[in-house]
């Protein structure tokens, strides 16, 4: 027979499992209000990636999507050679080639309110390529820059450094010929689904039982705990007695090298500029950087990481345009989407009336 104590027990244990699952039920819930109250985040909007055996991943052609976000709606499309553009003409005129990540890409704003079509119409009589790629880093934009080179024979190419991309080296594998040039980057937990969706690779994140984002959303966190307990934070490269990821500003120096050669030995001018983060011209959101205090964080220096920058490019014999202090005279962190943290439509006609005369130097040749 069963006892007093027995049912006991038995009630307290159903009363435990209970708990748990109410529990672990209101988890689960408050996981997929989150995911659904900011779905404009999430990757399946951006099913327009192919894999690609030297860069990773690359955009695919002939794209036509939109993309909302609490901020701000953007139209993409993707012309024959996956690049953000429309038709590319052929013709005599001179040809700009920009390279770069999500600023040059124009993430958030229309293709032709971004920095590199409003330089195309300032300077006149010249080509514009816009190989903007977001979340690509210096040694992907390397790689690119060579393929476009030998297609379009660019008279100029106009690079932008965000410096929080040498954090992204972390788990980018680099691939060298003999005579130690870059061949191809390997990312071994990317990969690109069959609707040409980044994602991770992981079951657990694509399909988790029972489809459960909270297990997905601690898959996400299992799966990025590599790269923060052994990657710095970005707010420590602005920390002067920082002394983290040497490695990956040693590999950032060695591309900077690289891409400065090639283009110097294609007799190609060279137009580096520095993008700062909104909190570098005057931002408060920290968020960015993945600060999360009420605060900034104590013992840093916003400068540090575009000093260090501006000082590899200088000694690979490339003058980079600063851009920080003129923009915070021209508007500072209202130049920046507050929440998302990249250049609104002010912020590209800003930057594209500071470097169009750089451009137009570069065009006319050394000593102009």
């Amino acid at each position: 027979m069963t006892g007093p104590k027995t049912k006991r027990w038995a009630a307290v244990l159903a009363f435990n499992l209970v708990a748990i699952a109410l529990v672990l039920g209101a988890a689960e819930l408050g996981v997929r209000l989150l995911a659904g109250a900011d779905r404009t985040d999430q990757d399946d909007q951006l099913p327009m990636c192919h894999a690609d055996p030297v860069t990773i991943w690359r955009y695919k052609p002939d794209v036509q999507l939109s993309y909302r976000a609490p901020e701000f709606e953007m139209r993409i499309r993707t012309n024959d050679e996956g690049l953000r553009s429309g038709p590319i003409p052929a013709g005599p005129a001179p040809t700009v080639l920009f390279i770069g990540d999500s600023f040059t890409f124009g993430w958030g704003v229309s293709e032709t309110e971004r920095y590199t079509d409003l330089i195309g119409k300032q300077l006149g009589g010249v080509r514009t390529v816009n190989a903007g790629h977001w979340m690509y880093t210096f040694d992907q934009q390397l790689l690119l820059m060579r393929q476009l080179i030998e297609r379009h024979r660019p008279a100029v190419v106009v690079q932008g450094f965000y410096w929080m991309h040498v954090r992204s080296l972390f788990n980018h594998q680099l691939e060298r010929n003999a005579d130690g040039s870059l061949r191809a980057v390997l990312d071994p937990k990317i990969h690109v689904d069959p609707q040409g969706v980044l994602k991770f690779r992981s079951d657990w994140l694509e399909r988790p039982p029972l489809g459960s984002q909270l297990v997905a959303f601690v898959a996400r966190a299992v799966l990025n705990r590599d790269l923060r307990e052994r990657a710095a934070d970005w707010v420590d490269y602005m920390r002067p007695d920082s002394t983290r990821d040497a490695t990956l500003w040693a590999e950032t120096d060695a591309l900077i090298g690289e891409t400065a050669r090639l283009l110097r030995q294609a007799g190609i001018s060279y137009v580096p500029f520095l993008i700062p983060a909104s909190v570098e011209v005057g931002g408060t959101q920290w968020s960015h950087l993945g600060w999360m205090g009420s605060a900034p964080p104590p013992g840093i220096d916003v400068t540090l990481p575009a000093t260090r920058f501006a000082t590899m490019l200088r000694r690979h014999g490339a003058e980079p345009v600063e851009l920080a202090a003129a923009l915070r005279e021209l508007g500072g962190a209202a130049l920046y989407f507050p929440q998302d943290g990249h250049w609104n439509a002010a912020g590209h006609a800003a930057a594209g009336r500071l470097l169009a005369p750089a451009v137009r130097r570069a065009l006319a040749g050394p000593g102009n």
